[in-house]
């Protein structure tokens, strides 16, 4: 024991003597000519590992450093570098070097530049939430080259109040995605799924991203249709120095990497995203040829046969995951201006294997064991491509003026198998095996023109940005097929169910395109003046924002049937064929072969379109302590759909005036510290595919989803209270409330049908939410020069919220109140990391939770759908050798915990896994993955 202590004790002299030795350097870095301080500037000593970002007042310090003579380095973006060499450190003393910056006006001759882009540091974007007028929060460049994270919705785990669904969508604090806002840049972004409003954060590269900041609060010059968050994601901009970076990485897949893996035969341009060949052919006859045909024409045959026979499942084991990526940041110095761009590219390859438990129920009745409907086994083999290219651009015309292009172009390729096998205890008792096979592909492109504009000695910016936006969705033959099983002797057949007429289901074939585009136009107006305190000006701002997108949908149906007056004996040898036999070009004949039916219906297609036109005055004005912004903005919408029914056409035009003030408050008790008050009324309208009555059936839920053409509008009070503390530069705690009531709040819900599940869209009465969040980032740093323990870093945040929603009072198949659809009750985020500036050695670990929430409503014969927590734990190491080349492994999911779905049995409104039933099941398996980047300066 004694040993022990005096081995603890030496070991503690041994540190302390070392510190003791060192010297520190601070200071402050202001502007020359204006003599404010800069937040951010990079402060380095050249030759060493030592560097910092100036904090919140300009200053910086750089302990432990090692006495003796160096040369500082301090530069900053649109600011002439400095150097200072022979700066003496000594020891156990701190030399002062307060410094200003002069301008860049274009001379780069001069210009030396040797740190990253400040606005995506963890000093930066700790500074733009400390300045922002609203509640936000955010995550900067540095947090996200610490994680093994691939894509945006990756980082976004990392967020305070956010939450993960599918790996893509985002949910802040619990509510559903079709409540959020997405600007890519400062350019609204298109919706990625043709079911539902929301944006796949999957298709952004992480390496591509400077920043995430998801604004919490309304205000008068942000767009009003949200009530989760406004989510801006900031692709990187101009480079500091020019660079060009290369990486490779790989990844093993728990149960899937090296094992069996089945696939029908894809395109020749599946590895790019895309498909090349699954559509029908130019001669396959139209939908109106079909219709107009009897049963026993000659046509219903030929077409047949032109048919893709691509039922042929080949087995291989699959590879393991590969990336390959590309970036390049340059600047050129054109007639004395300042051109600048990073454009970065990437192509990626996964495999996916998971088998999934999918269950259904007859209806629960009180006091009776819950019996099963049917029970299958899915097993389900994907297939993921993706390409991704950047090339962002800035021409710097002078120190007043500058203009920016964005392109941000993402493709991306999915080919599913799935074997089903089972049995429906009515229908199929003595066993099933179904299939699905189906790709999908996604092309998104957005561009934006963007320019800032200062004048009067800074005092006025105007800003004005031209955007726009493609999606394009294709579903080609998307096949799907059910059996039965036989008993034939000793032996059990599998028989292809084959349907009397068109069906989704049983031999159905499926083709959709969606083709969507916008045009986004803003401006923004900002005069600052003079206030009591120079750093604290009274702003006045005006904008106006149009934002226009149309969609064109057309799906159809294909049905391969056998009629009843053909040769039944013939019939019985297809339907007991092997699938890659029994659909050969030369079984579709007349009078004893496979016909097809068309089963396309005048709701199967649609047009659409949304135009918002806003305009907002909005106001800062600071009184002592106080800091009071806000406005109003109204906003003008006119959404139409047109489709039809069997009825007739079906025909959706809504028009809407929604006013949406806002106020928030800031009181400053120093500078360290304040706290926030907001109201905002903001709006949330029912997205293209919402309103269209549009029936897909998704063969993985065993469900239908259908729109609604009598959705309204929605609107939204929102009230948020937060308390924030800057201890120290990049740290912070922050402690808030936040309450909404929404007015005909929009909910995914069970349609009032039997036998099948029917998706839809419906508004209940009113609902209301609420809830604290609480986050904090801190380094050990600051507080300790304990080997080890000074490199620790921690960011916690967690959100605990209530809702309820009131669905009227002539509910009575359950209470008439429950929690809202899509919201969680807890999120908990949090991550700690070392990090040696010495050895250029980190890691991470990272955890993230979400409590239950409501997948899909119920309804009279159907109990509504939870999606239980998922406890998700991340493993990051990292290791940079000469400033060049950075090997990274990681583990994603370490844990593997499972996907969980049950349905409420006894409709209490909560889940009892003793009681309820699960009704979804499956886990993905731990991803192991490994990473190379070498930077070429």
């Amino acid at each position: 024991m004694k040993k022990n202590l005096l081995i603890t004790f030496l070991l503690v002299l041994i540190g302390s003597a070392a510190i003791a030795q060192s010297g520190t350097l601070r200071g402050v870095v202001k502007d020359a000519r204006t003599g404010e301080t800069i937040i951010g500037a990079n402060v380095r000593l050249e030759g060493t590992s030592y560097g910092v970002a100036t904090g919140l007042d300009g200053d910086f310090e750089i302990t432990r450093v090692e006495p003796g003579k160096y040369t500082v380095l301090i530069s900053f973006i649109s600011y002439k570098s400095i150097k200072f060499e022979d700066i003496q450190i000594f020891s156990e003393k701190a030399t002062v070097l307060d410094v200003e910056l002069d301008e860049d006006l274009g001379d780069l001759g001069e210009v030396v530049v040797v740190a990253s882009r400040e606005t995506g540091s963890n000093v930066a974007v700790v500074s733009e939430i400390r300045k922002s007028l609203q509640v936000v929060s955010g995550i900067s460049a540095d947090q996200i080259k610490l994680s093994q994270d691939g894509n945006a919705a990756q980082v976004m785990k990392r967020v305070s109040g956010v939450s993960i669904v599918d790996n893509k969508f985002v949910r802040v604090r619990g509510v559903d995605d079709r409540y959020n806002v997405v600007m890519i840049n400062n350019s609204v972004a298109p919706t990625t799924q043709i079911d539902k409003r929301t944006f796949s954060f999957d298709l952004i590269p992480s390496d591509n991203l400077d920043r995430m900041m998801i604004y919490k609060s309304s205000s008068p010059e942000v767009p009003g249709d949200f009530a989760g968050g406004l989510i801006k994601v900031f692709t990187k901009n101009a480079p500091d120095e020019d660079f060009f970076n290369i990486s490779i990485g790989t990844a093993y897949r728990q149960n899937t990497t090296f094992r069996q893996y089945a696939q029908t035969r894809g395109s020749r341009t599946d590895w790019l995203g895309f498909d090349s060949s699954r559509g029908l052919p130019e001669t396959f006859p139209t939908t109106d040829q079909l219709l107009s045909t009897g049963t026993g024409n000659i046509l219903r045959a030929t077409a047949g046969q032109q048919l893709d026979n691509n039922y042929r499942m080949d087995t291989t084991n699959a590879a393991p995951n590969a990336s390959f990526g590309f970036a390049l940041g340059k600047n050129w110095n054109v007639f004395g201006k300042r051109l600048s761009t990073i454009t970065s590219g990437s192509i990626s390859q996964e495999y996916q294997y998971f088998l999934a438990d999918r269950s259904r129920y007859f209806f629960p009745e009180p006091g009776r064991p819950t019996e099963k409907r049917d029970e299958y086994f899915d097993n389900t083999y994907q297939k993921m491509n993706e390409v991704g290219l950047m090339s962002n651009w800035m021409l710097r015309l002078n120190a007043s003026n500058k203009i920016e292009f964005r392109n941000l172009f993402n493709i991306s390729g999915q080919n599913e198998t799935i074997v089903r096998t089972g049995a429906d205890f009515v229908q199929r008792p003595e066993g099933a095996q179904d299939y699905s096979f189906r790709y999908e592909s996604k092309r998104l492109f957005s561009s934006q023109l963007e320019g800032t504009h200062l004048f009067s000695d800074e005092t006025a910016k105007l800003n004005w940005v031209l955007g726009a936006n493609h999606l394009y969705h294709e579903e080609p033959d998307f096949r799907r097929l059910r059996t039965r099983v036989v008993q034939s002797g000793a032996e059990q057949e599998f028989v292809i169910i084959a349907p009397p007429s068109s069906s989704p289901q049983d031999l159905g074939r499926y083709y959709g395109y969606v083709n969507e585009s916008g045009l986004v136009n803003g401006v923004n107006f900002e005069k600052k003046f003079a206030g009591v305190e120079k750093d604290r000006p009274r702003i006045i701002r005006a904008g106006y924002l149009v934002d226009y997108k149309w969609r064109d949908f057309s799906a159809r149906y294909i049905t391969t049937f056998f009629p009843g007056f053909h040769n039944q004996e013939v019939g019985e040898q297809l339907l007991r064929q092997p699938i890659y036999q029994a659909f050969a070009p030369e079984n579709y004949r007349q009078g004893d072969g496979w016909l097809i039916q068309e089963g396309t219906r005048p709701s199967d297609a649609y047009d659409a379109s949304t135009l918002v036109t806003a305009g907002y005055i909005g106001a800062v004005y600071p009184i002592r302590d106080f800091n009071f912004s806000g406005g109003l903005r109204t906003e003008y919408s006119v959404q139409t759909v047109a489709s039809g029914n069997d009825a007739g056409p079906v025909n959706v035009e809504n028009i809407e005036l929604a006013y949406l003030p806002s106020l928030n408050i800031d009181y400053n008790f120093n500078k360290k510290s304040l706290i926030r008050a907001g109201y905002g009324k903001t709006v949330n309208r029912p997205e293209f595919r919402e309103y269209a009555p549009f029936l897909y059936y998704s063969f993985e839920m065993i469900a239908g989803m259908f729109g609604n053409a009598n959705l309204q509008m929605a609107r939204i009070d929102n009230f948020d209270l937060r308390y924030e503390f800057y201890p120290n530069e990049g740290e912070t705690f922050s402690v808030g409330g936040f309450y909404k009531y929404f007015k005909n709040p929009i909910e995914m819900v069970q349609g009032n049908v039997t036998e099948t599940l029917l998706f839809t869209y419906d508004n209940a009465v009113d609902a209301t939410t609420y809830g604290v969040e609480v986050e904090a980032r801190k380094s050990l740093g600051t507080v300790t020069s304990a080997p080890i323990l000074r490199n620790l870093a921690f960011n916690v945040n967690a959100s605990l919220v209530w809702s309820e929603v009131f669905l009227g009072e002539d509910v009575v198949f359950e209470a008439n109140r429950r929690a809202l659809q899509g919201q969680s009750p807890y999120m908990v985020n949090a991550a700690m990391y070392y990090i040696d500036p010495i050895t250029d050695f980190s890691a991470s670990i990272a955890y993230n939770v979400q409590g239950p929430r409501i997948f899909v409503a119920g309804n009279t014969n159907f109990p509504s759908i939870y999606e239980l927590e998922r406890h998700v734990v991340d493993l990051t190491v990292s290791k940079t050798f000469r400033d060049r080349t950075t090997l990274k492994f990681g583990i994603q999911d370490l844990f593997n915990y499972q996907y969980r779905f049950y349905q409420d049995s006894n409709f209490d409104t909560k889940i009892d896994r003793s009681i309820d039933d699960p009704m979804f099941l499956w886990r993905k398996g731990s991803l192991y993955s490994i990473s190379l980047n070498y930077r070429i300066k």
